[in-house]
């Protein structure tokens, strides 16, 4: 028989009490067990596609889902629904795979090793970095309270007040006579004014003009602090060399900023050429330049990389700029249009390439419909047209028996125009209801368009078979990555956003 010691008895008693909470709190809150226990590992994104190695997470997806909605994506009939119809959601998936398969491939060739594309992303990062820094530093230290806004506005409507009663008093002096009565006439600049409170209206302009106004003092603040931590140092004598337009000076560091280097072209190209020889201008754009190498230094010293909000922008921003960079090296310099497409396309088009037939017209104006039925009526029965007009026509055209000259027929108001497509040379036709009353047509003269030359064309047509052997030549490429790239399409996860158990 095995002897057990009261300490240890309390140590077994004490861990199966804490073993037994443990399982009643996973059985009473199953959905929180997952952060119990410290070696669970973190539950995954569920992914709704992956393509090689590159992921759509279902976040991402429906992400994707929420902006097409925004933008009524595709069409009325899917706005009026409540979710994605299982085609629209199958379309979105292809178009996002197909994304990252241009990425992939990009990415493969090497393009993002490519300079225009690394410079590209740097500048963007730094953008993100630097509007970042901005928040933290001058906006968010930026506050305008109620006190302020309120103090303000009555500071401002006194002065409008005694502005009003200087302008009132001015205007008494002036006046040479006073007539009977003018003293009952109240003077505003012995009126106590009583201060009036602020609309919202007016509070949330006022807030706006403080919030921008203490953001630019604040702004010069910070600049001022950041300034004066920066190692800055100014070669003068290169600097005032400068506009004399030594080529040699353009690669010497004209300044350097915590140990970065601001070159000659630098100043030069951001400088007007108009103030080339102006000494107080080169030294203005060379501040500038300092100020921005030392923002650039905090922003990239404040490690914003690690934000997952701005590493999500990047990350994004990244396969934009990748499937742009693959449209534009592997696809664009593959299309080629020649003299040949643009005229086969042209003759088998020709009928889009004509101008709109032509209407000459005679015209009658008058206000009352009863007159111009009659009008109709009598010109029907082959009335002379010229007499009624100068006789009744309200128009300016009445001085030259209405005739209003050609009128090219797609320019005419809708049922003005059918009638006279449908219509035969000396028809009369009305009466039309237009602004000034009513009208009453004959037609003169119909005349054909004519065909637009190639010439005036080509360059139209050049771009819509640019377009098309572009867009066939993408869908050919992509379609050769579907044969080649892995794809794996979670349908579980799929059917559920489509809604099917």
């Amino acid at each position: 028989m095995i002897s057990i010691s009261n300490s240890n008895l309390r140590l077994r008693d004490a861990v199966s009490i804490v073993i037994v909470l443990m399982i009643l709190a996973v059985i009473l809150n199953p959905a929180d067990s997952s952060g119990f226990w410290p070696f669970t590992s973190k539950k995954k994104d569920i992914y709704i596609a992956k393509i090689g190695n590159e992921v759509i997470t279902k976040d991402e997806f429906l992400d994707e889902m929420s902006k097409l909605n925004r933008i009524k994506w595709a069409g009325k009939t899917l706005s009026e629904q409540s979710s994605f119809a299982i085609q629209d959601i199958g379309k979105l998936l292809n178009e996002l795979i197909d994304n990252k398969l241009m990425s992939i491939e990009a990415k493969n060739i090497g393009l993002d090793k490519e300079t225009d594309f690394i410079i590209s992303m740097d500048t963007y990062a730094l953008n993100l970095f630097l509007e970042r820094l901005r928040r933290d530093e001058i906006l968010n230290k930026t506050t305008v309270a109620d006190e302020e806004v309120e103090d303000y506005y009555q500071k401002q409507l006194k002065k409008m007040v005694q502005e009003k009663a200087d302008k009132e008093k001015d205007d008494k002096q002036k006046t040479d006579a006073v007539k009977e009565g003018a003293n009952k006439g109240t003077d505003i600049s012995d009126k106590k004014k009583e201060p009036r409170n602020v609309s919202a209206m007016d509070k949330e302009e006022i807030r706006k003009w403080l919030f921008n106004e203490k953001s630019k003092a604040r702004e010069r603040e910070y600049f001022a602090e950041i300034r004066q931590k920066a190692k800055v140092k100014i070669y003068d004598e290169l600097l005032n060399a400068l506009p004399r337009d030594k080529a040699e000076l353009f690669d010497k560091p004209i300044a350097e900023v915590n140990g970065e280097s601001i070159f000659g072209r630098e100043v030069l190209s951001n400088l007007n050429v108009s103030k080339a020889q102006d000494e107080g201008a080169m030294s203005g754009v060379l501040d500038r330049l300092i100020l921005h190498k030392i923002l650039d230094n905090e922003a990239m010293g404040r490690k914003y990389w690690n934000d997952d909000k701005i590493k999500a922008k990047i990350k994004k921003y990244r396969e934009m700029q990748l499937i742009e960079q693959f449209k534009r090296k592997m696809i664009f310099p593959e299309v080629k249009v020649d003299e040949k497409d643009i005229l086969k396309y042209y003759d088998a088009n020709k009928e889009k390439y004509r101008e709109s037939d032509k209407v000459s017209l005679r015209m009658i104006n008058v206000i009352d419909k009863e007159e111009a039925k009659a009008l109709y009526d009598d010109l029907k029965k082959e009335a002379d047209f010229s007499y009624p007009t100068r006789d009744k026509s309200t128009d300016p055209y009445k001085e030259k028996n209405g005739d209003i000259g050609w009128v090219q027929i797609n320019q005419l108001s809708g049922d003005i125009q059918k009638a006279v497509m449908e219509a035969k040379e000396g028809s009369i036709l009305g009466p039309f209801p237009i602004e000034m009353g009513y009208i009453v047509l004959e037609v003169r003269d119909i005349e054909k368009g004519a065909y637009i030359s190639l010439e005036r064309v080509k360059s139209d047509i050049n771009r819509i078979i640019g377009t098309e052997k572009f867009n066939a030549a993408l869908s050919g490429y992509i379609k050769r990555l579907r044969e080649t790239v892995p794809i794996d399409i979670n349908q579980k996860e799929l059917g559920r956003i489509q809604g099917r158990p």
